[in-house]
């Protein structure tokens, strides 16, 4: 049975699950709590598990499961355990093309403090399917300020990427080309991301303890 904190597995069967489908949940994770103190006003406990699965609607056996575990490092969420469990083989190449190891850990760094901003229980939330799901995905009012992390995230996939790198962002997040670009520059206005000649790509991240937001 699904328990709140794991999914029991004998050899290489995942217990039944009652989440018929493809979902993508967080999770409470066994271990010590600690308090992540996102901000004067908002905490939450760690260490979590993001998860993605598909379940058998019928026989409700879990058929694929990938799970990250975000604990609190020094402070802060770090990703400190990836699991995939693929009884019929998982394909390399697709994983390649589709899999961001980036995203449980974005999920918990942007998407947690998004959700409590909206008094929207985290554990209770179905999170976004495209690919394994991405932060970027819930979507934010117009007004809202886009966090520090989130734009530290898009600085260093703009860096990993380089040329073309606003397509490729821009597919997978489902945005235009024109707001990964305005990320990117946000990014080096903010002083997360180094500035470069006008005109030049790349840069480097800089450390949070020198940042200093461009004049």
């Amino acid at each position: 049975m699904y328990a709140a904190q794991s999914l029991c597995k004998d050899g290489d069967r995942v217990a039944r699950v009652d989440r018929p489908g493809v979902t993508s949940r967080i999770r409470p994770s066994p271990g010590r709590k600690r308090t992540w103190q996102i901000s004067p006003d908002q905490s939450f406990p760690l260490p979590v598990i993001v998860d993605h699965m598909s379940v058998e609607p019928e026989t409700g056996e879990v058929s694929w499961l990938i799970e990250g575990t975000i604990d609190l490092i020094d402070g802060e969420p770090a990703l400190v355990r990836m699991t995939a469990h693929v009884p019929s083989g998982m394909d390399p190449y697709r994983m390649q093309r589709e899999f961001r190891w980036a995203s449980p850990l974005e999920v918990v760094k942007v998407g947690i403090p998004v959700l409590l901003g909206r008094g929207i229980d985290p554990f209770t939330h179905d999170l976004p399917l495209t690919g394994f799901p991405a932060a970027a995905e819930l979507k934010r009012p117009a007004n809202e300020q886009l966090s520090e992390d989130f734009l530290e995230s898009i600085a260093r996939e703009y860096l990993a990427i380089g040329r073309g790198y606003a397509r490729a962002i821009s597919t997978e997040r489902r945005v235009s080309e024109r707001t990964v670009v305005s990320w990117v520059e946000k990014a080096r206005r903010q002083g997360i991301l180094s500035r470069v000649a006008p005109g030049s790509c790349g840069g480097h991240i800089i450390p949070r303890a020198k940042r200093q937001p461009a004049r």
